[in-house]
């Protein structure tokens, strides 16, 4: 069956339902339906075909659908085969509605297109009738069909003549092809799975339309769509019936989802997606394959959906659909190959890293994995150019394993009570995310810093970790320990080494988490004297506008404080006594603006100002 023939059926049948006509009825003249009716002999389609191939020699030698079917000599039909009969049938049902259109007063060219319409759509008519579709290709087409039915009615403004709805059906059924293997003979029970998961993915589409009134699809994004996101799903139908079983159970689950995402993807970018080839087939085909495979795993006593769930699992898909339409070439080797190991490796091993870390099990571990994937996989030419023997998927399971490490060791620290210790306790699993997220963001843009044998991220994460864990009067609300930790993870990436060093034996030892300890300190000597009541504002904003000055100043000359870690502290102790001893004149404009001023060249030198050189300072 010709496609163009198939989608122009379609395109016909949905007309006449959002007019509420017939296909063979009169319409209204504000309606762009074109619908002669056409007078019939009785009969079946052979018997009318041999009687019209009678009467009309000259047709049955000129066109190649009546000759390649017709005995001219004999005058009867040389085949049966279905297929062929209905390619016919439709040029003849043609034929005879661009004559009746012509005697009615319709221009030449334009009767020849509204006859090729309605003559396609008679086709599709009798096939939905019939429901005995002789082809893989027609029973998609049928589909396509119904499901533009269901939404005539609840979507008229996107399935209008001429509408985004039908522009998309239309794209599909052009490209049924794409899921068909050349031999559909063997196609076997993957012929009404396609058909099944075709119809998931047209749903996604209309939807998707429907939730975006701007929204245009392009003929070569469905393509893509359908032969790099569509087809692996059904290609990875099994071939023993249990199998099939157990997957046709988990694609029920995944599939709508997973088409959504991909859909939703394409609506929620349209600039970066939509105004320039969409993606690789084979980059998005590697992300889906690596999935759909994956799963199979997990029915077989695997734990990827018991890992993740099957939110957590479309999350994590997005995510690399993401990566793919951005990099494709993170997922094709030289030789053009697809590479889907790569993924699936990486959905195995972050299954098995949030295993290990039950404190990130569920949605905040997801929202990890999902953050480590996009950020290494976006930043992974860089990542590539520093250590081109580290593969960007393992980069990506080791930033994982990371974060998840570094945070772990800090919550598992309780209190006697069970909960986690200082600011910890005031986190939200969202806060918590996020903190994860602004640290490893700092730390790609320095992608020296990421690699399978470095231990940056951990180590910045959890020296933080332990000095939030040490906060315990929260004086710090999260959003300024995230702020505290993006600070910290940016010095990081500018000092190599300096700040949190590269062993994870003691986190608290690191130099960056001794400073920030040290002012801590004071700040909660000053709070236990009777915190506002006593007039200290070492705490919010003023606190961590004096960590932020005492991470910064470890980009400078740092002999003193390296061997005196304490030296921080101490400067502020000061410099909050001669605060204190005239509260009337020096507020916390004062104390940071003398701290920030002294906090160089105490940390280089070692020397804490004497008390009327900070008086001066307090008073300027």
């Amino acid at each position: 069956m010709d496609p163009i023939l198939l989608a122009l059926g379609i395109q016909a049948t949905l007309r006449a339902a959002q007019a509420g006509a017939d296909l063979y009825g009169e319409h209204a003249r504000t309606r762009k339906i074109f619908l002669p009716d056409l007078e019939l002999p009785p009969g079946t389609r052979q018997v009318q075909l041999a009687g019209f191939l009678t009467e009309n020699p000259q047709l049955a030698a000129g066109n190649r659908d009546f000759s390649e079917i017709w005995d001219a000599e004999n005058q009867e039909l040389t085949t049966t085969q279905a297929e062929a009969i209905d390619e016919a049938y439709a040029r003849m049902l043609e034929h005879q509605a661009k004559l009746q259109l012509i005697g009615a007063g319709r221009e030449e060219n334009n009767a020849r297109h509204e006859a090729q319409m309605l003559a396609a759509g008679r086709m599709v008519e009798q096939w939905r009738e019939e429901r005995k579709p002789p082809s893989a290709l027609i029973r998609m087409g049928l589909t396509l069909a119904d499901i533009g039915l269901e939404f005539v009615a609840a979507h008229p403004a996107i399935l209008g003549a001429g509408g985004r709805g039908e522009t998309l059906i239309a794209a599909f059924a052009t490209r049924l092809s794409l899921l068909l293997p050349d031999n559909t003979a063997a196609f076997g029970p993957k012929a009404d799975f396609a058909d099944r998961v075709l119809g998931i993915f047209l749903r996604a589409g209309l939807g998707t339309l429907s939730d975006h009134s701007s929204l245009v699809f392009r003929d070569a994004d469905i393509a893509r769509l359908l032969s790099g996101v569509t087809k692996p799903i059904v290609d990875s139908l099994p071939e023993t019936v249990a199998e099939q079983y157990d997957y046709r159970k988990l694609v029920d689950a995944l599939a709508g989802p997973a088409a959504a995402a991909a859909f939703r993807m394409l609506a929620e970018n349209p600039e970066g997606y939509l105004g320039k080839n969409f993606a690789d087939d084979k980059a998005l085909g590697a992300v889906t394959t690596a999935l759909f495979e994956q799963i199979q795993v997990s029915a077989q006593g695997g734990n990827i959906v018991e890992a993740f769930g099957e939110p957590g699992l479309i999350h994590l898909y997005q995510a690399a659909l993401g990566v793919a339409v951005e990099r494709p070439e993170l997922f094709t080797g030289e030789d053009n190959s697809v590479k889907v190991t790569l993924l699936r490796e990486l959905l195995g091993g972050a299954a098995a890293t949030l295993k290990a870390h039950p404190d990130f099990e569920g949605p905040i571990g997801v929202s990890l994995a999902a953050m480590a994937l996009e950020t290494v996989g976006r930043n992974a030419p860089a990542l590539s150019r520093l250590n081109p023997d580290e593969p960007w998927e393992q980069v990506a399971l080791t930033a994982l394993q990371q974060m998840a490490a570094g945070l772990s060791g800090a919550l598992r620290d309780t209190a006697a009570d069970g909960a986690p210790k200082g600011a910890l306790k005031s986190f939200s699993r969202a806060q918590l995310l996020e903190l994860g997220r602004v640290v490893l963001t700092q730390v790609a843009e320095s992608p020296g810093m990421l690699g399978i044998r470095r231990t940056e991220v951990q180590a910045i994460l959890a020296s933080i970790a332990a000095a939030m864990a040490a906060d315990g009067n929260l004086l710090l609300s999260p959003e300024e320990w995230t702020t505290i930790a993006g600070i910290a993870a940016r010095q990081a990436g500018a000092n190599p080494g300096r700040l949190f060093g590269l062993s994870l034996d003691d986190p608290r030892k690191a130099l960056a988490a001794q400073v920030i300890q040290s002012v801590l300190e004071v700040a909660e000597e000053a709070w236990a004297t009777g915190g506002r009541a006593n007039g200290s504002v070492l705490f919010g904003k003023t606190l961590e506008a004096a960590l932020a000055a005492t991470l910064e100043g470890l980009a400078g000359d740092v002999a003193a404080v390296a061997a005196k870690p304490d030296l921080p502290g101490l400067l502020l102790r000061s410099i909050l006594e001669q605060a204190a001893a005239h509260p009337e004149n020096f507020g916390s404009a004062g104390v940071l603006g003398a701290f920030r001023t002294f906090i160089g060249p105490v940390m280089a030198k070692g020397l804490i100002p004497a008390a009327g050189r900070i008086a001066e300072t307090l008073s300027v």
